[in-house]
């Protein structure tokens, strides 16, 4: 099928709308099927005729309804389809999707619901404005998280396309925009110039006949390999996964590629797709980077089972595969980096990563990549999946993760990101390591701190803390002669198991080394999450979870079984929302 950039966006627009902001909404027809009537479409349908006069469509979405395919015909042709859990009582929505419909203003369209139930009335609750519906209350829930990236509306799960350009950096993601449940894979889209404080621009990619958009990578296309710059700037090249069997049309899974010529506020998809045809198993989410010694753009493929592959191309369209990668002990998500030791630019390794944080060492020669390590891990388990690191940030490797899992009662989006973090290697007794840390732009959220220092711990103990929320902490302890320390703050507990070189959050279990008799742990807390990061970033956990009524913000207690443990230095520092001004 040949791609039209008829500047369509089936989504949720979301975002910090700007002065003189101009949204320009990308996207593809998803039909080219001809019309659509039959005798059951007609048994178990609903539709509404429409004078297309407005800017937005705005489509009821009840959670927990029965899912229907929502279908808009323009002038009597298909131009989009998608699955919606559309309300059926106009007096019973939990929230409005959008649907863009500038491209076709002055027409007439109809809204045609297939297996809808029937005496259903959701669809005389579709109304038509030039503005977003829900201006003074977007991000000001109950449950959003304040500093942590949640989508404005839908459901969100991986981070794709992570790419760094003219000081904004792009941040993509798998979005639902049509229900809080996973399902209608677009590429959700935010920019941002800090990696905190994000404006939503319209999905960037949506579903065609090759499938739904599954996750992938973008890069700057400096040297315009692909042909597809028109201007003088590079274009932004995405390439990502075609899943067909998540369609009607039952496509194979592929992988695809679209550019962007305006800074990634419009796409186009490449009229050849697929740039790579099915090969194996659900093959998919490529991570793609440009390896300057040998003028090759290199991509990393999931393949089938915990087996990845290597491929090579000179213009980001033609691949060729160049290297196997077996038994990482993990599935999908793939991405591949160099890093300095020690920050010692003379001694670097590369690192292959999987979707559950488990990764390799070794060499790369520009075809094949030589591991020299067995499976290691950072992540811990807990709510960390599918992270991806950016592209075009030198001297920088930073990292998202999806925090999978998470809940947020009622809420009319689902899902977080972790805090935006650094990687590095570090060499430690156990050998090269890869180390995580938030970056340091988190700390421009910093409040007035609250120090204590030399608190003895036998038994209980208390610190007093910044009476907030959201909380960044940094806290050095001696164990002593301590096998059990335990601390709960904001509801929530970490056990500290220094004899086993282990602690606990929640049911997740990690490494935790007692370096000269010291521990060390830096806590992020944000609304709905907890981030720990033990001895420097060799070992972290994240984990997800409802604020429980009645949790004590301004105080943490210290339990301890042994009798000189003590806190040699605590800091703790109030963070500000991101949201603090009405977007």
């Amino acid at each position: 099928m040949k791609c039209m950039n008829l500047m369509l966006s089936l989504c949720l627009l979301g975002g910090l709308i700007l002065g003189g902001s101009s949204f320009a909404c990308p996207g593809v027809v998803a039909a080219e099927q001809g019309d659509a009537s039959s005798d059951e479409e007609a048994a178990n349908s609903a539709s509404r005729v429409l004078s297309l006069e407005k800017r937005f469509l705005h489509l009821p979405v009840k959670t927990g309804a029965g899912e229907t395919w929502l279908r808009l015909d323009v002038d009597g042709k298909p131009v989009c389809e998608f699955i919606i859990e559309l309300a059926t009582d106009p007096n019973d929505v939990s929230f409005y999707a959008l649907l863009e419909i500038a491209s076709w203003q002055g027409q007439s369209g109809t809204l045609v619901a297939e297996t809808y139930p029937a005496g259903s009335k959701g669809l005389d609750a579709v109304t038509q404005s030039n503005e977003f519906p829900d201006v003074d209350t977007a991000y000001q829930e109950r449950y959003r998280p304040q500093f942590h990236f949640s989508p404005r509306r839908g459901w969100l799960n991986d981070p794709n396309g992570l790419v760094y350009y003219n000081g904004e950096y792009h941040l993509f993601y798998q979005h639902n925009p049509c229900g809080v449940r996973w399902n209608n894979m677009t590429w959700g889209h935010a920019v941002s110039t800090d990696l905190l404080h994000w404006q939503e621009l319209p999905d960037a990619l949506i579903p065609d006949r090759l499938g739904t958009i599954f996750s992938g990578s973008a890069v700057v296309d400096w040297k315009n390999t692909s042909g597809t710059q028109a201007g003088t700037e590079p274009p932004l090249v995405a390439l990502y996964t075609y899943e067909g069997p998540r369609m009607r049309y039952g496509e194979p899974t592929s992988q695809g590629m679209a550019f962007s010529n305006d800074r990634g506020r419009t796409w186009t998809k490449y009229e050849k797709n697929p740039i790579i045809p099915h090969i194996i198993g659900g093959n998919r989410d490529p991570k793609v980077f440009w390896y300057e010694p040998t003028g090759k753009w290199i991509m990393t493929l999931y393949m089938d089972g915990e087996d990845y592959a290597l491929f090579e191309s000179g213009d980001l369209k033609d691949w060729k595969k160049t290297c196997d990668i077996k038994n990482l002990g993990c599935s999908e998500c793939p991405d591949m980096f160099e890093l300095s030791v020690d920050g010692n630019e003379q001694e670097k390794k590369w690192v292959f990563w999987g979707g559950n944080g488990k990764y390799l060492l070794g060499s790369f020669d520009g075809h094949t990549f030589v591991k020299e390590s067995e499976p290691l891990a950072m992540k811990w388990g807990g709510n960390d999946y599918a992270a991806q690191t950016y592209s075009d940030t030198p001297g920088r490797r930073i990292q998202f993760s999806w925090m999978k899992d998470g809940s947020y009662p009622d809420m009319p989006f689902n899902q977080q990101f972790t805090v935006p973090r650094e990687l590095t290697l570090k060499r430690t007794p156990d050998g090269v390591r890869l180390c995580v840390w938030p970056v340091k732009e988190l700390e421009s959220l910093r409040g007035e701190p609250v120090s204590v220092a030399s608190v003895a711990l036998n038994g209980e103990a208390g610190c007093e803390l910044p009476n907030t929320e959201l909380l960044d902490m940094e806290l050095e302890l001696q164990p002593g002669d301590a096998t059990q320390i335990k601390l709960a703050l904001h509801g929530r507990e970490i056990i500290l198991l220094p004899k086993e070189n282990a602690f606990v959050v929640d049911d997740v279990r990690a490494p935790l080394a007692v370096d000269g008799e010291t521990i060390t742990l830096r806590i992020v807390l944000d609304r709905m999450s907890m981030e720990v990061f033990a001895n420097g970033g060799l070992s972290q956990i994240a984990k997800c979870f409802v604020p429980g009524a009645g949790a004590n913000f301004s105080h943490m207690k210290i339990t301890s079984d042994g009798t000189n443990a003590c806190i040699k230095q605590m800091t703790a520092w109030p963070l500000r929302s991101v949201w603090n001004v009405k977007q």
